[in-house]
């Protein structure tokens, strides 16, 4: 089995509902585990929520206590995308109510206000309930920081409880930043019909985006750039990539080519479910860069839920997938529908290929 340890990080409680993870991994090799902590009730709507993190040192054996990084009373904070500049060592953390930056390693933050450049369109992107960004490492636009995002056409009106309305006026869309967060740019709007998105660069330097989609036709839809994030072409949907009806958040990372022979490695994970409920946690392996998907392994217990989800690599090796889960998951027991604890699935990737 390639799971070596399952531990729930954010404990549900009568008060506390936990959703929306990101995870990161400092430049010094400390693990950063961020969620967005729903006071009172667990659906969207709350009056109250708030944003809170918790390290490990220790790639994700064991945890430091919670931080509250961003909470008021009566007030929403939620929880975008969190990014590693490269280059400078920066963190980034894009939530609702105000952006965030530390330079030493998530110990401390600061208030982070860049200049955001304004598409002419109108249409701002946002990371809500995205993956991390990344910062790229190949191609002539090395060390550019890119976050998946997406966009609403509210020009005419949107009600996001009509599936119509989601179909016809939600995209997909990326922000990057070439001035380490001094400054951030909207690419292209893409993908008609999609919502949070993950992305990865493949080892020639092109950008794949994967983004949850709602056509209720069980796929995750896909779109590639080629020029650092600027613009993105469409593939469309990917069959492969199975998923709930109305879709969710899912996560991908690139495994360090440097650890593999130098092979285009990407990881996937996302409840493989064609009901509404999101169960059956599924981690796909492609080594084309995201062309194609070659391995499928189930990560948790058939009936175990599996919602949003977020998926880093250690400087141990060990690949460290965060989702959304029943309270007691991590002991194999669901607890009715209960769904709002935060889980930390450690997973041995040698072991995972064998």
């Amino acid at each position: 089995m390639s799971i070596e340890s399952s531990q729930i990080i954010f404990q549900q409680t009568e008060q506390a509902f936990y959703h929306v993870p990101s995870l990161v991994v400092a430049p010094d090799g400390t693990v950063l585990a961020f969620c967005e902590e729903r006071r009172g009730s667990p659906q969207d709507g709350v009056d109250e929520c708030h944003i809170v993190l918790r390290r490990s040192f220790d790639h994700g054996k064991s945890w430091e206590p919670m931080e509250t990084l961003r909470g008021t009373e009566g007030q929403k904070w939620h929880m975008g995308s969190a990014a590693v500049d490269e280059v400078t060592g920066l963190i980034f953390l894009m939530c609702g109510g105000g952006w965030l930056q530390s330079s030493d390693n998530g110990k401390t933050w600061q208030d982070w206000k860049p200049q955001i450049m304004r598409p002419k369109d109108g249409m701002a992107g946002s990371t809500h309930g995205s993956g991390p960004g990344i910062t790229l490492k190949y191609g002539r636009h090395k060390d550019r920081i890119v976050w998946p995002a997406r966009t609403v056409d509210k020009r005419q009106g949107y009600d996001d409880r009509r599936i119509q309305d989601r179909q016809t006026k939600c995209f997909s869309t990326v922000l990057y930043s070439d001035d380490h967060g001094e400054t951030i740019q909207r690419s292209n709007v893409f993908l008609q019909g999609t919502g949070e998105a993950c992305l990865v660069e493949r080892l020639n330097g092109d950008i794949l985006l994967n983004a949850r989609a709602y056509y209720n036709d069980n796929c995750r839809y896909a779109a590639v750039s080629r020029d650092g994030g600027v613009s993105f072409e469409e593939i469309g949907p990917v069959p492969e990539l199975r998923e709930t009806l109305q879709g969710c958040n899912a996560s991908m990372v690139r495994y360090p080519p440097e650890w593999i022979g130098g092979r285009d490695c990407i990881l996937f994970a996302n409840p493989d479910s064609v009901q509404w409920k999101r169960f059956n946690g599924t981690l796909r392996v492609s080594w084309d860069g995201g062309g194609t998907w070659h391995l499928a392994k189930r990560v948790t217990h058939e009936d175990i839920w599996f919602g949003y989800s977020s998926m880093v690599v250690g400087h141990d090796q060990f690949i460290l997938l965060m989702h959304r889960t029943s309270p007691n998951a991590h002991l194999g027991i669901t607890n009715g529908t209960a769904s709002s604890s935060m889980v930390v699935v450690r997973l041995d990737f040698e072991k995972l290929m064998s």
